[in-house]
């Protein structure tokens, strides 16, 4: 009997990811990653990927590289950043065009008219890594915004897994009120219906 799933890694680098989020490797100029876009599509296919995508840092090259093969769609992981404080995202944006790419590259300065572009645009999207603070600007009222923005979350395998456990309670927990108060407190519409119900997506980054 088929599975009534797809399964696919959702946050792989290749080479193309040459400026990793760590700041230790870009203080010793290393790249994201190394790995050849081929390679990670025949080592997801052997570990059972039904779907192969690649998401390098703000281009679709990996994912072009292997465009040609079955089963595979473009994707990225977009670099944003908060208006009001500068603090900055990563958002994976699976399954685009090359002219979408274009416009999230025009759009990714700003996440809430990144955001708005994904939504109009029907572009599943996920917030990555929530809980990893990538410039020192991850406050509490901060991450209360991404819960406004966004309905995916990633639960994500390279990180401390306390980290997930602390993000899976937080999500399970909200409720209509809680995010009516949020909405209030800073001026910001939930970008959905029914913001107290999110998903989680997972990746492991490599």
């Amino acid at each position: 009997m088929d599975r009534p799933f797809l399964r696919a890694d959702l946050h792989v680098h290749s080479k193309h990811s040459r400026r990793p989020s760590e700041w230790v490797l870009r203080k010793i100029g290393a790249a994201e990653s190394y790995t050849e876009p081929l390679r990670l599509y025949e080592t997801a296919r052997r570990r059972g990927m039904d779907l192969v995508t690649i998401t390098d840092h703000n281009t679709l090259g990996g994912s072009l590289d292997i465009a040609h093969l079955p089963n595979t769609f473009l994707s990225e992981e977009i670099t944003t950043y908060l208006p009001d404080n500068g603090c900055k995202l990563h958002v994976l944006a699976w399954n685009l065009t090359e002219a979408q790419h274009d416009d999230i590259t025009r759009a990714r300065d700003n996440v809430c008219e990144l955001v708005d572009y994904l939504l109009a645009q029907g572009i599943p999207h996920a917030l990555a890594h929530p809980m990893f603070d990538m410039n020192l600007r991850l406050t509490p009222g901060t991450f209360e915004k991404m819960l406004l923005l966004f309905r995916n979350f990633e639960l994500n395998g390279s990180r401390d897994q306390s980290q997930n456990e602390v993000l899976r309670a937080i999500l399970a927990g909200l409720g209509p009120e809680d995010m009516d108060h949020l909405a209030e407190r800073h001026g910001l519409a939930p970008r959905m219906a029914e913001p107290w119900r999110k998903n989680s997506t997972f990746g492991v980054s490599h």
